[in-house]
């Protein structure tokens, strides 16, 4: 009895056995996988996501894969992988998962493709009180110090860069004294084992600047850095010389100092002076130190810049700018430069001008000093040949206005103001160009205007069925120029 009872004990448990062995399970195979030193992103059908990309095979296809997905194993962007990897095919995969799950057996070899740092700024901005303090950060490569550049913005006493020995951490430490000039800028270039360059810009803010100041650029695109960026600082700013080369980054940053009156207290509207006369416009558009996100526009969106030249629109609506030294460089002043800069009240005219664009100063109506220093015993005329379309329109009421011997047309509406003395300098009346009412004058408005004219050529005016509109009376023959104010 007992041995037929083993017999059936142990012909139950061979099937047992053989009913178990035939059950599906999760199976495992040792697999290669490649991992790219460049992430992508995928769709998760709510947002994309950045992900690692991976392949299965040397010459296969690159496939997204989240990170986290293989367990034990921790990717750093910018290095790429090739990973010996435990595969394990799931028997009853998770609802909306994957049917694989990963788990790292060894890392077969990794290489720095592209270096990169976390916990650290592309630009260290330090307060003009100056500053010490550690930077504490990460890299997926060793690095070391190999440039410091911007000598001309100052010394920094302390620069020291060493391994924590945790890991991939490393500590930047930093000493910086208090700055009693202008913003000082450093450029820090680390190296990495794999042979790349990163630059990290150093920028301390200036001292506390007066009301009247004086900046001389290094070179153009400098301003910025020598301002900075607390608009508390240079809102005190009223008089101002820039002395150098200024492109369009120059010509963002002396809008800011223009505009920052709300700093100043309630009730107060501030007056600015611009002196440009030993300065000029310069071509380019991007600053040296770009790259560090000192400034806070892109290149694209900066007004473009011409050589001896006001860019068009450059101080557009500025409310408090009351008066300009352009340099005597300028050959053009661009469409809409100083347009509906209320509280401009005097801008000089360089002889240099060969062109006034439309609405250059339409309505500047505080503007009633136009100087042509220029014009003196010396005979050194204005060379203007093209006044604009409203160039001149709804200004204030001006004292004289020059109109050169070169100016040979003016456009419709250029010369729409009230003035009490015109100057022509042309023996033969400029072509005024009126269509429609020819008994109509737009320009300078006769009320109490007198046009003078050069000697012997006032009949040719007078004649005219526009500029005789005027009072004319003819300048002397000799010394003329004494009459201009």
């Amino acid at each position: 009895m007992n041995k037929i009872f083993i017999l059936i004990s142990i012909a139950a448990w061979f099937f047992m056995s053989a009913c178990s062995n035939d059950e599906p399970k999760d199976t495992s195979e040792l697999i290669h996988l490649w991992v790219s030193a460049q992430t992508t992103v995928t769709d998760n059908h709510e947002a994309l996501i950045e992900c690692m990309q991976v392949k299965y095979s040397l010459d296969g296809s690159w496939e997204p894969m989240m990170f986290g997905t293989i367990e034990n194993f921790q990717y750093e962007k910018g290095v790429e992988y090739e990973l010996s990897v435990i595969r394990t095919t799931l028997f009853n995969p998770p609802a909306d998962g994957s049917s694989f799950a990963y788990r790292l057996e060894r890392i077969i070899n990794h290489k720095v493709v592209s270096a990169n740092m976390t916990g650290i700024k592309e630009c260290i901005e330090i307060p003009s009180e100056g500053k010490k303090f550690d930077i504490d950060f990460t890299t997926n490569a060793p690095c070391e110090i190999v440039r410091i550049t911007g000598d001309q913005f100052g010394e920094v006493n302390l620069l020291e860069l060493y391994d924590t020995g945790f890991g991939n951490g490393y500590s930047l430490q930093l000493e910086i004294p208090q700055n009693t000039g202008m913003g000082r800028v450093k450029l820090l270039t680390l190296r990495f084992s794999n042979g790349d360059e990163k630059e990290i810009g150093i920028w301390q803010m200036p001292r506390t600047f007066t009301k009247t100041e004086t900046f001389e650029l290094p070179y153009a695109g400098s301003l910025g850095y020598m301002i900075g960026t607390d608009q508390s600082n240079f809102g005190k700013i009223r008089n101002i010389t820039i002395v150098g080369t200024i492109n369009a980054n120059d010509a963002y940053y002396l809008n800011r100092i223009l505009e920052s009156h709300g700093y100043q207290g309630y009730g107060e509207k501030p007056q600015y002076t611009v002196d440009l006369e030993q300065s000029g416009f310069a071509d380019g558009e991007k600053s040296k130190y770009g790259n560090c996100g000192i400034c806070d526009v892109k290149s694209e969106y900066l007004p473009n810049v011409f050589s001896d030249e006001v860019p068009s629109g450059v101080f557009t609506s500025n409310k408090y700018l009351t008066e300009v030294v352009l340099p005597e460089n300028i050959k053009a002043i661009n469409p809409s430069a100083f347009n509906h800069c209320i509280s401009l009240i005097k801008i000089n005219i360089p002889s240099t001008c060969i062109e006034i664009g439309s609405h250059a100063f339409s309505s500047c109506t505080s503007l009633t000093n136009i100087e042509f220093p220029y014009i003196s015993q010396d005979i050194e005329l204005p060379h203007f040949q093209i006044i604009g379309e409203s160039a001149f329109s709804n200004i204030g009421r001006l004292d004289c206005f020059v109109l050169p011997e070169s100016l040979k047309t003016v456009a419709t509406t250029a010369l729409s103001f009230y003035v009490d003395k015109l100057f022509s300098l042309t023996e033969e009346p400029p072509v005024w160009e009126v269509p429609g009412n020819a008994g109509y004058v737009l320009g300078p408005k006769p009320d109490g205007c007198t046009l003078y004219v050069p000697f012997g050529c006032s009949e040719s005016y007078k004649v005219s069925e526009k500029w005789g509109k005027f009072k004319i009376e003819e300048m002397p023959e000799d010394k003329w120029w004494e009459m201009i104010p």
